[in-house]
């Protein structure tokens, strides 16, 4: 259940991402990118005050169904509109003032921040790692299917139409509201925030907890740092590729940019796939966690090389393509393994602003960077490559520290953020199962990296 639902969050983000920009590019023009992703930062920053006061106030299974409802409420409004001759993509006169290309492009950078952090806040809270050992594959499997699946939808969009794709993804971003109700009468709820007996970090309460919690834990502040410093050097590697891919005369029109920006999001998916089947498991049983935390930025550090030297499209798609599919089959679970050391509030409060408000930061900072040297392209291409090694060296210094922070952790069996802990604590327990020297810790570290 759990992997049909990620399998409809991740496909319905795929296929409106590799949309977002056709929308923005026919409507606003595609020199605005680099705003509309800072203007999704202060978007997505009023959307995570809300987010957290829901967090307090609802029920978790009950926050699924309002996610559900406004945000499939919200694609279906604007795929109705992106018909219309006069504000859809019947008119290709980009203006900044046409609202829809922003509007789109702000709803789908939030929905893929927030949705996606509330399912895995959901998930590492309400499975224990036995659980976990044994599902993350298969939620996983659901979701790079999802996430290959959207992109080649979008590779049709000559015959289905950009704007009727919008109106199906809010239709199955509907359909979570239904598996979630499914899954909640088989199931329950889980273990929920702050189960297992130990007490709760204190210190602050109520909206800005997570960001408390963020600045007074290093650990927690490091995680921020992995999650963020990666999505600076793709942001400018990303717009750098599609205006390169814009001025080419076979992806001009709406339809035939989408069609490439579909073919772009199959590519990097399924590498993904084939690795997270093949590959991560392995390399993570075999290097441990902390060393593989350092592989990706090392990769991407030789790949960014290689881009400075030969920036042509085809050498910036296969670039991307390799970086992508490895941040989500490598990097992903591994920062996601670090949360294992973590209280069940850092696991909601915190996470969310670093997989939300967190990487909507990095993405602007990056955006600032191309918005600056948008008006040259030899100068975007340099320095924006200049700018990006710098960045992934910090990236690769913060990952290093890590690994270290985190097998001594393992080893103390000690769970950030909380004040007391018990000796039969669950959490202590199941950290203590990730230690390297342990059969079934090294079980579990290889199950969690095909997640």
């Amino acid at each position: 259940m759990l992997s049909a639902m990620l399998f409809c969050i991740i496909g319905v983000y795929w296929l409106l991402r590799s949309l977002k920009d056709t929308v923005l590019a026919t409507t606003v023009g595609i020199e605005y990118q680099p705003r509309a992703k800072m203007v999704s930062l202060c978007v997505v920053f009023v959307l995570l005050f809300v987010y957290n006061r829901l967090i307090d106030t609802v029920e978790k299974h009950v926050l699924f169904y309002i996610l559900s409802i406004t945000y499939g409420g919200l694609f279906l409004a604007i795929g109705i509109l992106l018909h219309m001759p006069v504000i859809g993509l019947s008119n290709d006169q980009a203006d900044p003032t046409r609202l829809i290309g922003w509007v789109s492009y702000c709803a789908i950078e939030s929905f893929g921040s927030i949705f996606v952090s509330l399912f895995w806040s959901f998930v590492n809270s309400s499975v224990s790692l036995e659980h976990a050992k044994a599902s993350y594959g298969l939620i996983i499997a659901g979701a790079q299917i999802g996430a290959i699946l959207g992109p080649t939808l979008v590779v049709m969009s000559n015959y289905l139409g950009v704007a009727n794709l919008y109106v199906f993804g809010g239709l199955i971003v509907g359909l979570v509201w239904l598996l979630m109700k499914r899954y909640v009468s088989l199931y329950g709820v889980g273990r929920g925030v702050n189960s297992g007996g130990a007490k709760p970090d204190k210190g602050a309460t109520g909206l800005v907890e997570g960001l408390y919690l963020l600045f007074k834990h290093p650990y927690v502040l490091g995680i921020f740092m992995i999650t963020c410093l990666f999505e600076v050097v793709v942001t400018v590697l990303d717009f750098e590729m599609k205006v390169i891919a814009k001025k080419q005369p076979q992806y001009s029109s709406a339809e035939d940019f989408a069609r490439f920006m579909g073919f772009f999001g199959q590519a990097t998916n399924s590498v993904s796939l084939v690795f997270s089947l093949v590959g991560t498991s392995m390399v993570i049983r075999r290097l441990g966690l902390s060393s593989t935390l350092m592989l990706f930025p090392t990769m991407l550090m030789a790949v960014l090389s290689y881009v400075m030297v030969y920036p042509s499209l085809d050498v910036f798609f296969f670039a991307l393509v390799t970086v992508k599919g490895l941040s989500y089959a490598l990097n992903k679970p591994s920062v996601e393994m670090l949360y294992f050391a973590t209280s069940d509030t850092i696991k909601f409060k915190s996470k969310s602003w670093s997989d939300v408000f967190g990487a909507r930061c990095a993405k602007a900072f990056g955006s600032v960077i191309t918005d600056s040297l948008r008006y040259s392209m030899d100068a975007l291409l340099l320095q924006g490559n200049r700018w990006s090694i710098a960045v992934n060296g910090v990236l690769l210094l913060v990952a290093f520290m890590m690994g270290r922070k985190f097998n001594e952790l393992q080893a103390q069996g000690e769970i950030v953020g909380e004040s007391s802990l018990p000796r039969d604590d669950k959490g202590a327990a199941e950290l203590k199962a990730l230690n390297s020297g342990d059969n079934s810790g090294e079980e579990s570290e290889a199950d969690q990296g095909a997640s």
